[in-house]
């Protein structure tokens, strides 16, 4: 499946843009595992960078190593972004935003492919895989889900991607102020395409 197109929307909202319509719609979340969800997005990214030695057994090549590790960096990035911060409230709290709100873009990432509000979406189909550990990394750049009879393959990129948006989303509900990541400035109304 290409999400790009709702990529393409994500990437065009700001924070300041989404800080304001979470407040204007009074969708806020105080739980304190989202603090440690944090740091588990951190640890991800951590996971996968080539300058920080994780050392594996002597005998294992170190290219072997870092494959193992960006495979586990993916799988823990995915599961703390759709599963382990996760918010009923914030996430039903979407479903009534107005077709102009910056939320929308949000809205419609959690209901891709959905029959039924809230069932069939392709976030949850990804939850329930990543959940019960029916998903496989392939050698190609590609992560395929499986949730009984549905199946999808999609990028590791916008895999990923999808997940720095539940990410920021996540990061400007949430009712204390925690430092913006530097790299997220380029989101914005001039940053789509």
């Amino acid at each position: 499946m290409d999400i790009g197109f709702l990529l393409d929307r994500l990437r065009a909202v700001s924070n300041d843009e989404l800080l304001t319509a979470l407040r204007q719609e009074r969708l806020s979340i105080d739980d304190e595992k989202f603090i440690t969800a944090f740091q588990c997005v951190g640890a991800s990214h951590d996971l996968s960078r080539p300058d920080i030695d994780f050392r594996g057994p002597p005998e294992m090549p170190k290219e072997v190593l870092r494959g193992l590790r960006l495979r586990a960096s993916i799988v823990f990035m995915a599961f703390t972004a759709l599963c382990y911060m996760r918010s009923e409230h914030l996430e039903r709290g979407l479903d009534h935003v107005s077709l102009g709100s910056p939320l929308r873009a949000f809205r419609d990432i959690y209901r891709t492919g959905y029959a039924k509000q809230g069932d069939d979406t392709l976030v949850q189909h990804v939850r329930n895989s990543l959940a019960h550990g029916t998903f496989q990394l392939g050698i190609t750049p590609e992560i395929v889900f499986a949730d009984r009879v549905w199946r999808e393959t999609l990028s590791i990129s916008q895999l990923m991607e999808l997940c720095e948006h539940v990410h920021r989303l996540y990061h400007e509900a949430f009712s204390r102020s925690v430092p913006r990541p530097s790299h997220w400035s380029k989101y914005g109304s001039g940053s789509a395409g």
